[in-house]
């Protein structure tokens, strides 16, 4: 049942997402060794080490006990309560981006390996693996919708907010557009698939959705995969794993 999407064929996407794992682990791991340059205190032969950096972090993050621990990962990660200190606007734009943003790649990685099931039918679970997928339009539609949310607040407050556009590099510019635009067209896919509990069928044309899905597909792949990890914007994991090295505070 293998699919041909612009001669992208079933065995191809999954080469393409290794290759994108690949990428992120050793962007992650190329970050984590150079952060462990920083680390003091330490043998010659132990700096600029991966390890050094993960033995650090975990010594800073439980130093004051696994109550402290959960209590930074919860307030300061998960609940942003600095950001909601300063700002509320951005409060509510970070956290429909941050959990529409998370949530989505989760269920995209569901999604594959479900289509990963059903396609070599992986003990005769091909039927119970179409009704997972759909299933999965809701959750879809959802968290699709929050980061549309989180997305469409950024560029407003860029447009409307004057020292808000004085500071905005076209780095900025660019990365939340492409945010917008991922979303755009993720939502436009499923459309096209007929999968979307709010327009249902309106603009339904099922020959067409795979080719809007691979679009949007590359655009997030090289986005997120092949920009992120090598840019400024690796604070959307640098800056949580120092919140809870620093153990939050006020």
């Amino acid at each position: 049942m293998a699919f041909y999407t612009l001669g992208l064929t079933f065995n191809l996407v999954i080469i393409l997402t290794v290759i994108v794992l690949a990428v992120w682990v050793y962007g992650l791991y190329f970050n984590a060794k150079k952060w462990g340059i920083g680390s003091t205190g330490y043998h010659d032969q132990l700096r600029n080490s991966f390890w050094l950096f993960v033995a650090t972090w975990i010594h800073e993050a439980f130093h004051d006990g696994v109550a402290v621990f959960l209590r930074t990962v919860v307030l300061d990660v998960l609940l942003l309560r600095r950001t909601l200190a300063r700002s509320p606007v951005r409060w509510a734009m970070h956290m429909t981006m941050f959990y529409g943003f998370l949530t989505l790649a989760a269920l995209s990685g569901l999604g594959l390996m479900i289509d990963i099931v059903e396609h070599f039918n992986i003990l005769g679970l091909a039927h119970s693996a179409e009704i997972a997928k759909e299933m999965l339009g809701l959750p879809f539609d959802i968290f699709g919708y929050l980061l549309l949310i989180g997305a469409t607040i950024a560029i407003g407050r860029r447009l409307l907010l004057k020292f808000v556009r004085d500071n905005t590099t076209a780095y900025d510019a660019f990365l939340i557009g492409g945010v917008y635009l991922i979303t755009i067209t993720g939502f436009y896919a499923e459309w096209m698939r007929g999968n979307s509990f709010l327009v249902g069928n309106a603009f339904s044309y099922p020959v067409y959705a795979p080719h809007f899905a691979l679009i949007h597909t590359l655009l997030a792949i090289g986005l997120f995969a092949f920009a992120l990890p090598w840019s400024k914007y690796i604070h959307v994991i640098a800056t949580p794993l120092t919140l809870i090295a620093n153990r939050g505070g006020e």
